[in-house]
Parts: C-alpha cells; sequence; structure tokens
C-alpha cells in the first residue's frame, strides 16, 4: 500500500511539474545519465525540454534542407518593448537579465526572471515588455531556414 502511494505521488508530482513546462524528475534523471558521459569536470544544469510552445502549443521544426540556426543577445530599456511580431520557426529564450513580459494575442501575460527560459510560439502574434526600471537582456536562439526570415513584425 505504501508503495502505491509513493507512486501515485511521485506520478503526480512529475504531471504538474510537466504542466508547468520546468525540467521533470525524469528529465533530470537522463540529464544526469547524460552527464555521466561528459569530460571529467564539466558540468551541466538542464534549462528548459520541451515539445510545446509557453502557450502548450506543439512545437514544429520547419521542413527544409537549409537549417539554420541564429542566436542573439537581446537588450530592452526599461520601459521598453518590441514591436508586436510572430516568428515562422521555433524560438528559445533564456532571460540573462531583469523581468521580460510576454503578452500573446488572446493570452494573459506571463512574466520571466533570470534563469528562466521558454519556447515562444510560433506564428502567433505577440509582444515582449520591460515593466521595470532596470535593463532585460535575453538570449535569443532561433531555429529556422537558411536565407528565410526569424521574425515578422506587424504593420
Amino acid at each position: 500500500m505504501k508503495r502505491v502511494m509513493i507512486k501515485a505521488t511521485l506520478t503526480i508530482i512529475l504531471v504538474a511539474a510537466s504542466a508547468a513546462q520546468a525540467p521533470t524528475a525524469l528529465q533530470l534523471a537522463q540529464a544526469a545519465g547524460e552527464e555521466q558521459a561528459l569530460p571529467k569536470g564539466f558540468k551541466t544544469t538542464p534549462v528548459l525540454k520541451g515539445t510545446q510552445t509557453a502557450s502548450n502549443l506543439k512545437l514544429e521544426y520547419p521542413k527544409t534542407g537549409k537549417a539554420e540556426i541564429v542566436s542573439v543577445i537581446g537588450e530592452i530599456e526599461p520601459g521598453g518593448r518590441t514591436a508586436r511580431h510572430q516568428h515562422p520557426v521555433p524560438v528559445f529564450v533564456y532571460v540573462l537579465e531583469g523581468a521580460l513580459t510576454v503578452q500573446a494575442e488572446g493570452g494573459q501575460p506571463r512574466e520571466y526572471r533570470p534563469g528562466q527560459a521558454f519556447i515562444e510560439d510560433i506564428n502567433h502574434w505577440h509582444q515582449a515588455f520591460n515593466k521595470t526600471s532596470a535593463p532585460v537582456k535575453i538570449l535569443v536562439v532561433f531555429m529556422g531556414e537558411e536565407g528565410k526570415p526569424t521574425t515578422v513584425s506587424a504593420r
């Protein structure tokens, strides 16, 4: 009976963690297993592993023979914002400094702080804001196609 309760509790914890897009215990264990294959003295810390965007939409890669990854460090001044835009490709965002607020069309605002990561919605309008008095700095990684745009701004 005790073993069944522990198993049920662990299942509930894993499901809840997955819903929050945080690494689950299973994902962390897998990452630890992968870490054993790394050279001595090299350590990894899981940041994000997911198959859905921040709005729980399915993550899909462009179907192309010309894959291209573009990464940038973005900065938003205090009180600043991005243009309303969307991405035709998957985009990984990691907050380095400050508090980033993202408002997706039809959704609730989400706030991300240093050390948090998310996958942006694909082909859905959204906008990012810095509602604080300190700069926001983010690492943005676009997984796109050579010669194709990674971002489309609203006109």
